[in-house]
This record gives C-alpha cells, structure tokens and sequence, in this order.
C-alpha cells in the first residue's frame, strides 16, 4: 500500500503537478528551462576540468615514475 497525501495517490499528485504548470507557470517555464540548462552546463564544465586535471597529474606521475634514478 502506497503512502497517500490527503488521500491522493502519487498518480493523482502528479497530475495535479502537472496542470499547475500548465495553468500558471507557461511564462516562466521558457526561464527555467534555460536556467536549468545553464546549471547543467556549468557542472559539467567543472567535472571536465577536474577529469582534465586528474589525467595531467596521472601523466605527471607516469613521467617520474619513468625517469632513472639520478646518481
């Protein structure tokens, strides 16, 4: 048995949801999209960054793990 707010169930909670976006945020919507869109490209820039700065400190470490001791 599933837990139900005011006794809707989450199907009925998910409709409801749904026309109260339709109904009152068709002008805002566009806005959130791209802000939205915009957080999502800014995480993975950053992930890009630290995966680029991971592989430059792999390489680092192959190189002076390669090197001869020095006498």
């Amino acid at each position: 048995m599933t837990a139900a707010i005011f006794g809707l169930g989450p199907l009925e909670l998910l409709i409801i949801l749904i026309v109260i976006i339709v109904l009152f945020l068709p002008k805002q919507l566009p806005k959130i999209v791209k802000r939205l869109s915009e957080s999502i490209n800014a995480v993975r820039d950053m992930t890009d960054k630290d995966l680029d700065k991971q592989e430059e400190e792999k390489k680092k470490e192959q190189k002076t793990e390669d090197r001869p001791p020095s006498s």
